[in-house]
């Protein structure tokens, strides 16, 4: 019989054994209740309601005695016999109440003849005298008397009962129990018998397969879960000794593989020990050499380096005895022996107490090393210290207050570099600045430092500058070097130099000292630079201020075009022979909320070095273009693209777009740049401004006659028109300036080329240009920049005989605006 099916029906008996228990408690606790209402509803309630009679019986005579004024035989008086008839009627109601709740037969007799006794009494009316009513009370009071002991012993013998009733249930109920107990006994023992025996089996089977004992008999005989278990065991162990088997001849196997394999590794560490380039020493806990590869042997060379050699014996050789000193504390290090050779050594314990000692030759790492370290720290063109090697040496000398003290940096850029780049190419350049570390190193001290920090900047650090007027002289003396011409490639080149100096302050060695004093010499190599070509000037706090004013100046440009802070001002150009205005110069102009009109020659440079002009000159371009779609056909819009506008890949498409959304004619534009934008990618700058002008636009050479190569750029693109630079107009009176006039017009129209000469100011410079056949100028003498609502009084008024106009207004300054 299946174990399910078994602790089912043992449930099942269980089950029934303790309906039939709880049924018969049931049933003696209903029948002790009964007993005990009996009880309490027969014998307590109608004894109650006897003695309330009795108690009645006993008023009642009482009042009779009390009442009772005349003789014993007279009939009471009416009042008196109303409350007679009214107390016999209560007593008569509670014996009707013990009456029907008597238990006996008796009882119930003995007050109903109580009760009919005082019924007769009640009906005698009249007729009730004193001694009748006492004497009937004094028999009614016997009777009830009689009854309550009556009564009394009916309560008892119910008492009995329900007593009897109780030791008869409780009997009934424990041998209930007893059957119930024995009952539960025999299913659990019947239970036992027939489940245990087999799960025990079952489970020394599996103790005994799970010990590796995989031979046991199991006999699968019998049915339900035991016999499916033991199969089930069965079928365990002959899977499981299958797949020992199996695994047993798989370990045999690869064990067979793992001594080949280890005997071919084994021959492979051989291999590799005796070819490392690394010396191995193995030593054990007795300090005795175990094994030693040729490179160990080779890098030392001795004979006594060899397996059973022991520590003191290699201590005494010359060779090993100082290194194996010094690894006696480290276990890591180089060793520099005898011969000048570096050895690597490192050294490392193993597991049985022994020692590993591994040397290697880094002789010719160390040789590297030292190259790569000298070009870290040095130019690979010039041989001198670079910037970083520059700031160390510095933050060297700046540890010593005294001679930080006298320390001066001076900070050197080479005017025209670029320009030779250009000209004759980058070899040659590299030359060039090669001969200029060589005379600076000529002039320098001992203690002195020089070194190049950038393409054609170089830094020159005096050590020991005891005044000012020494750091002068040294000043002096370094743009003497360079008012001699360099020879590169047989030719005679001359630049310039600009030098801003720094001298070190006694607080030097603070956190970033270093990046302070080369940013001090470097405002003051601005400030040089911005005097001209062959200028030295000292650092000033006052540079500090400019140059915190130019970062202000800086992040309120980059808020400007957005605020609508920028407006247009034109200046005209007229065609003088003609007496008539050929056209205008598109001019910005910047209205600072706090500052008001911020010269072009602050911003302009600000926003060329920051980027910002690329935006800022399409928003010119596009502003004149609209404004001056308005103008008479006839004239001419000029306006400056700034070499930095030439960086984006999309100048083209953005100017011919700004073309087409205008509505402006592309032949009534002019625009205007100067070399430098030829100066990097003249690729790109060519290929912009061919297809500018196959739109239709002029291009015209500013500032001519002030670079190193214009007649060269004249010669690679065919400008529609050149403009000769103010700087040779102002001075006309000098015959070198009217000779470069002259020189630059005959030119110009030898290649068809129209000519402009800006900067005009007075009657007699323009007579003179008109006498050099220049017929287009420019500048003051003509009118001063002036905003789009003034053109149109400008152009009614207009007359070369009125003389000079209002000079009052802004200077040319930048590449956008004059």
């Amino acid at each position: 019989m299946p174990i399910r099916l078994k602790i089912l029906l043992g449930c099942l008996c269980l089950t029934t054994l303790t309906i039939f228990v709880g049924v018969l408690a049931q049933s003696s606790q209903r029948e002790i209740g009964e007993l005990a209402g009996r009880l309490y509803d027969n014998s307590l309630v109608s004894t109650g309601a006897l003695r309330s009679a009795q108690g009645g019986v006993m008023k009642l005579k009482a009042q009779v005695d009390a009442d009772a004024s005349g003789s014993e035989g007279e009939p009471l008086a009416k009042p008196l016999t109303e409350r007679v008839d009214a107390a016999l009627s209560a007593v008569e109601a509670d014996l009707t109440i013990a009456s029907n709740g008597s238990i006996s037969e008796a009882g119930r007799n003995l007050v109903d003849q109580t009760r009919r006794r005082l019924g007769k009494l009640a009906l005698s009316g009249q007729a009730l005298t004193p001694r009748l009513i006492r004497k009937e009370l004094l028999l009614a009071q016997d009777d009830i008397d009689a009854a309550v002991r009556v009564f009394a012993a009916d309560a008892y013998d119910v008492k009995g009962e329900v007593g009897t009733t109780m030791q008869s249930s409780i009997a009934r109920t424990q041998v209930a129990l007893g059957g119930a107990a024995a009952l539960t006994l025999f299913v659990a023992w019947l239970l036992t018998r027939t489940i245990v025996p087999s799960l025990r089996r079952a489970a020394a089977l599996a103790k005994s397969i799970a010990e590796g004992n995989l031979t046991n008999a199991i006999d699968q005989t019998g049915g339900g879960e035991t016999g499916e278990l033991l199969s089930a065991l069965a079928t365990m162990q002959s899977n499981i000794a299958e797949k020992l088997d199996r695994f047993e001849t798989t370990v045999a196997s690869q064990a067979d593989a793992f001594d080949a394999e280890r005997s071919v590794r084994n021959g492979h560490l051989q291999v590799a020990l005796e070819t490392a380039a690394q010396g191995l020493c193995m030593f054990d806990a007795a300090g005795r050499i175990t094994l030693v590869n040729p490179c160990f042997a080779e890098i030392f060379a001795h004979p006594d380096v060899k397996p059973g050699a022991t520590l003191q014996q290699l201590s005494k050789l010359a060779e090993l005895g100082p290194l194996l000193a010094t690894a006696r504390n480290a276990t890591a290090f180089v060793h520099e022996t005898a011969d000048g050779r570096f050895l690597a050594v490192s050294k490392r314990k193993t597991a049985d107490g022994g020692r590993v000692l591994t040397v290697d030759d880094v002789t010719r790492f160390r040789d590297t090393e030292a190259r790569i370290d000298h070009a870290t720290n040095h130019d690979g063109m010039t041989g001198l210290a670079n910037r970083m090697a520059l700031a160390t040496r510095l933050q060297t000398i700046f540890a010593d207050a005294e001679r930080a003290r006298r320390t001066v940096l001076l900070a050197l850029d080479i005017e025209g570099f670029r320009a030779v780049n250009e000209a004759y190419g980058h070899p040659a350049g590299d030359a060039l600045l090669k001969q200029v570390a060589g005379r600076l190193l000529e002039l320098a001290e001992p203690d002195d430092i020089v070194a190049r920090i950038g393409g054609d900047d170089f830094a020159f650090v005096r050590t020991d500058s005891q005044h000012p007027d020494g750091v002068e002289a040294l000043a002096e003396a370094v743009l003497d070097l360079f008012r001699q011409p360099f020879s590169v490639d047989g030719r005679h080149v001359s630049v310039g130099v600009s030098i801003g100096i720094a001298p070190a302050k006694g607080e030097s060695a603070e956190p970033g000292a270093v990046e302070a004093l080369l940013r001090m010499a470097d405002l003051a190599l601005a400030d040089a630079s911005s005097l001209g070509r062959n200028r030295f000037r000292f650092f000033e706090p006052a540079m500090e201020a400019a140059a915190q004013q130019r970062r202000q100046t800086e992040a309120d440009l980059d808020r400007a075009l957005a605020n609508g802070e920028f407006e247009m001002f034109y200046q005209p150009f007229v065609d003088v022979p003609m007496h008539t205005i050929a056209g205008f110069e598109a001019l910005l102009r910047w209205r600072h909320p706090e500052r008001g009109m911020v010269s072009p020659g602050e911003f302009i440079p600000i926003a060329e070095a920051s980027g910002a002009i690329a935006p800022i000159g399409l928003w010119v371009l596009e502003t004149a273009c609209r404004q001056a779609a308005a103008w008479p056909t006839g004239l001419t819009l000029a306006v400056n693209l700034s070499p930095k506008q030439f960086e984006s890949e999309n100048l083209y498409a953005d100017i011919a777009a700004i073309v087409k959304r205008t509505g402006f004619e592309p032949y009534r534009l002019q625009l205007e740049v100067t070399e430098g934008v030829f100066l990097n990618n003249s690729e790109h700058v060519m290929w912009t401004l061919t297809a500018l002008r196959k739109l239709g636009i002029r291009i015209s050479m500013d500032d001519f006659g002030t670079g190193y190569s214009s007649l060269g750029y004249l010669s690679r693109f065919p400008f529609d028109k050149v403009k000769i630079d103010q700087s040779f107009v102002r001075d006309l009176a000098k015959r070198e300036n009217l000779m470069i006039v002259r020189a630059i017009i005959g030119l110009s129209k030898a290649m068809g080329i129209s000519v402009m000469a800006e900067g005009v100011e007075t009657r007699r410079q323009m007579e003179t240009l008109v006498a050099e056949s220049c017929a287009e100028m420019q500048g003051y003498h003509f009118a001063t920049p002036m905003p789009l609502s003034d053109l149109p009084r400008f152009m009614m008024q207009f007359s070369l005989d009125r003389g000079n106009a209002d000079r009052a207004g802004w200077g040319r300054a930048g590449t956008i605006a004059s």
